[in-house]
């Protein structure tokens, strides 16, 4: 359709090729942008294409706006800011022609205006001339075009636009007008913009139209899809290149009446039981029954069946209100994995049409072997190729799996786009922060049934950006379940709270007081429910039992426990206590002792895990006779293992609780002497004090105030136990509680740490504010929406985080042999001790390895006090990493070179590192003070 166009607009540029010297029209470019974001809104899920036709009235009209929207996007382009660029690129033969029509401008400009800018600047100055538009509600429109490279201009910026286009030669602005006046006809907003003109467009719409648009300008920039110099027109060229694209369209889930006994066994084959429980029944029912999306909120016990429940609930979610898929979120990196699995093997189950999309996000994830065979040039994957392939589908995909890993859906921007994702909450939490195409995070959460996961893991800077999430998510419409077995009930309400002011728009309802009631589920949406789930399964009675804490009290201790074998678990709040712990137990004991923590390399991990699994797991039939796991907080979170006894560190109560949710959690026959559950507590250097004297390094993790709370209420439990679940809520109910609930005799000690706390609280929160988006009730256009913006939350080198903590350095850990022959350390796979060439890039097989040989230092070698010190040693190493930066596996790494007995050395300090212990760091002096 170019001839359709003046010669002078059609002599602008849009795109161009140095190396080929291809260039494509932008007008072009203009007209394929616009077709691809048609293309688009047909593959989004119903929940999507409510929200707008809710907004604009009808499809037609939603269709028009999103075309027209895309369709003017790069209208700033058509300015002397931008157009003498290509004379910078050597192509400034494209300025001549430009001129010959009469555009004219200077050869070079010092400081060019962003074409965003630019282009909201006339947008909106033609709003005003053709349609008489309001200026603030012609912003609505006119902003979605200045934020289409992922960061919206300031005020500053846009009026500064305005007076640089003021001053332009006349034939520009003509230009300008033409291609507004020719995309209005073109999509029909001709027909709607006087009245798109006169009423507020939701800042939700603006968010999901903006991220439409990036979507169809990436795709439409892209060369192999939309070749320069193709004289097919335009719905040729976007039907070709979406062909080729195979995007998928929504996940379908196809309806389904079984009853819950039916579905349960259909989707989950492997279950040996094959029947529902109680708590999966009711959140089947709450998820049938809801007359609109919502939030489900499901306390329920450790190990009960949470993650069944919440699949069950979000297959029926996403079948009756439109929803494309799921997000599932989790703690940990370690236990995002092993859900991707179970992920996989669930949608496996339901009956949908078409394959859908899959990622693993997470900053690990191109090192998960299973993810990896999905990738698209793994075999039965989809493919993004424009060749002919034998054995696949019309779609381009293998039918063997329901869900496939797309190419375009690979990245650290794209992956939250794909039907279903997999990985570390942070993901979600990305969508609360002020950075740089935030908008395409919010179309990834709002087209997917939303599932968390241990949601009482998120501290409170965490939960302030969770909170912001789901008042948008509230505002949406887009269901979300949170799950947690130890929720405080004030961070229920204020969760519940948050995502009922963005459905109500700020008119929350009132949130039932639930008392003891456990397990529950609350649904929330425009009013607020909570259901007690009767809970018939037996009970769990778990004597608790202070304990000295010294070397021979826990090694006597544990002989006596396992007189008679037994399986014991003893749980180290810091990773230096777990390992002396473990050499400790290691001489002291007859029976294999196994440690487990963070600080391992991940194949080293991933074995351990997997062998305990194996071996003390649900299923296990193998199970020792006599064996000590030493492990830190990972055994709370990530394994379904399960002890005879327990022993662990004084931790927050809810933390302990999850602890001893891996004691006696299945049913099974127990040693002679366990057949009770006993947890012993242990890290308190003096149980008689008032308030007792807690280990400095469980202080450093958790602070007095949650520990002084702890040992209060776990202290009052010691003479008649406790039971599980049933004892959960009114425990941890007590230790959250807005005043610290303790003897009398703590209570001066209690309430200094108690306002200590609060004050370092209120900081968190204070930091987390600074890069916070703004709430959907307050945002009126995304202007004012993202005011300034952060770095790129994935970038290792941003400033802008979810999480409150320092910057860790993490290293390839290698060896390096008396010969000088650097390997990969011992037990990594087939790899192991493989060797690295001594020039160049290692192989990428190789360099996969090693990327996976990665740790993080701890803080006591990345704090702002020796930091620097650490790191010039790293890139001061004795090997030659030169190489390296040619591998996108290794690019930008450092690494840490140990002997051939697994020493060296960083800032002065020994550090050793061993598959048996993991990484060691002597963080002591000469003189033996603490560094």
């Amino acid at each position: 359709m170019l001839d359709s166009w003046s010669a002078a607009t059609r002599s602008c540029w849009g795109k161009t090729n140095p190396d080929t010297g291809g260039w494509l029209p932008l007008v072009q470019h203009l007209e394929d942008a616009s077709g691809v974001v048609r293309e688009l809104w047909a593959k989004q899920p119903g929940s999507i294409q409510s929200v707008f036709v809710e907004a604009l009235g009808s499809e037609d009209s939603t269709v028009a706006f999103l075309t027209f929207c895309a369709g003017v996007h790069d209208i700033g382009k058509a300015s002397t800011h931008f157009a003498f660029k290509a004379e910078m690129v050597g192509m400034g033969y494209l300025c001549g022609q430009m001129a010959d029509q009469g555009l004219v401008g200077p050869a070079r400009i010092a400081h060019p205006q962003p074409h965003g800018a630019l282009g909201q600047s006339h947008l909106r100055s033609w709003l005003k001339r053709r349609y008489d538009g309001d200026p603030l509600l012609a912003e609505h429109l006119t902003c979605i075009i200045g934020g289409h490279h992922g960061a919206n201009p300031t005020a500053a910026e846009v009026e500064n636009a305005e007076k640089i286009l003021a001053e332009e030669p006349p034939r520009w602005h003509e230009v300008r007008d033409e291609i507004c006046d020719r995309m209005a006809e073109l999509t029909s907003a001709d027909s709607y913009l006087a009245h798109w003109m006169t009423k507020d467009i939701p800042v939700t719409v603006q968010v999901l139209t903006e991220a439409l648009v990036i979507m169809a300008d990436w795709i439409s920039s892209e060369e192999r899809l939309f070749p320069y110099g193709d004289p097919k027109p335009t719905a040729q060229r976007v039907s070709l290149a979406l062909g080729r694209l195979h995007l998928p369209g929504p996940w379908d889930p196809q309806h389904s009446d079984a009853n819950a006994e039916q579905l349960f066994r259909e989707r989950f084959p492997s279950i040996r039981s094959g029947s529902p429980n109680d708590m999966q029944r009711a959140v089947l029912v709450a998820a049938r029954s809801m007359a609109t999306p919502g939030l489900l909120t499901l306390e329920a016990p450790m190990g009960m069946g949470k993650t069944e429940a919440a699949e069950l609930a979000a297959e029926v979610l996403a079948e009756r209100f439109g929803l494309g898929g799921i997000f599932f979120g989790l703690p940990t990196m370690a236990t995002s994995n092993p859900m991707f699995s179970r992920i996989r093997a669930w949608l496996d189950e339901v009956p949908s049409v078409g394959t859908a999309s899959i990622s693993l996000a997470h900053s690990k994830a191109g090192l998960n072997d299973e993810y990896q065979g999905l990738m698209p040039w793994s075999r039965d994957v989809a493919v993004y190729d424009d060749s002919d392939t034998d054995g696949l589908s019309e779609h381009g995909v293998h039918r063997e799996a329901a869900a496939l890993v797309h190419s375009w859906f690979m990245g650290r921007k794209r992956a939250i786009l794909a039907n279903h994702v997999v990985g570390t909450i942070d993901q979600g939490l990305f969508a609360a922060l002020k950075a740089k195409h935030v908008v395409l995070r919010h179309l990834g959460l709002a087209s997917k049934v939303v599932i968390i996961d241990e949601v009482h893991a998120a501290d409170e800077y965490m939960r302030t950006y969770l909170k912001r999430v789901l008042e948008w998510l509230g505002a949406y419409r887009t269901p979300v379940i949170l799950m947690s077995a130890t929720l405080p009930p004030s961070q229920r309400k204020e969760l519940i709270a948050a995502y009922a002011d963005g459905f109500t728009h700020g008119d929350a309802p009132d949130i039932p007081d639930t008392g003891d009631a456990y397990p529950l589920l609350t649904t929330s949406s425009a009013t607020v429910s909570a259901t007690p789930i009767p809970y018939r399964d037996s009970t769990t009675h778990v004597s608790i039992r202070p304990l000295d804490d010294t070397t021979d009290v826990l090694v006597a201790t544990i002989r006596a426990q396992l007189a008679h074998g037994g399986c014991a678990g003893v749980l180290r709040n810091t990773v230096g206590r777990a390992q002396e712990t473990f050499s400790i137990l290691q001489d002291a004991l007859d029976c294999e002792v196994v440690l487990l923590h963070s600080r391992f390399l991940a194949p080293h991990r991933a074995s351990k895990e997997a062998d305990l699994i194996d071996r003390l797991g649900r299923d296990a039939g193998n199970r020792p006779d006599k064996i000590v796991v030493v492990g830190t907080q990972v055994l709370e979170q990530s394994l379904d293992i399960d002890f005879d006894v327990m022993f662990t560190d004084l931790a927050p109560t809810d933390l302990v609780l999850q602890r001893i949710g891996r004691l006696h959690r299945h049913h099974r026959a127990r040693p002679h002497g366990l057949s009770e559950a006993r947890c012993f507590l242990t890290g308190v250097s003096d149980w008689s004090a008032e308030p007792p004297k807690f280990d400095r390094g469980s202080q450093a993790v958790y602070g007095r105030d949650a520990l002084v709370r702890s040992a209060a209420v776990l202290l009052e439990t010691t003479s008649d136990g406790i039971t599980l679940p049933t004892d959960i809520p009114h425990l941890v109910a007590r230790s959250y509680s807005a005043r610290p609930d303790v003897p009398p005799s703590w209570s001066a000690e209690a309430g200094s740490a108690a306002r200590d706390a609060r004050t370092k609280r209120q900081r968190s929160v204070g930091r987390a504010k600074t890069f916070l988006l703004k709430d959907p009730i307050d945002s009126s256009n995304l202007d004012g929406l993202i005011k300034e913006v952060a770095s790129d939350p994935e970038d290792p080198k941003g400033f802008c985080q979810v999480r409150d903590s320092e910057d860790s350095i993490e290293v390839v850990v290698v060896t390096r042999d008396e010969d000088g022959q650097v390997r990969l350390p011992d037990r990594i796979g087939e790899y192991s001790r493989a060797p690295f060439p001594l020039f160049g890039p290692p192989s990428n097989e190789l360099a996969r390895a090693a990327a996976s040989c990665t740790i993080a230092l701890p803080h006591s070698l990345s704090g702002s006090w020796i930091v620097d010190r650490v790191i010039d040693d790293l890139e001061s190493g004795p090997i030659d990493l030169s190489g390296w930066q040619q591998s996108p596996w290794l690019r930008g790494q450092l690494a840490l070179v140990l002997d051939e007995h697994g020493l060296t050395s960083l800032a002065d300090h020994p550090v050793r590192y061993s598959p048996e212990l993991g990484l060691i760091v002597d963080t002591t002096t000469q003189n033996g003070a603490a560094s």
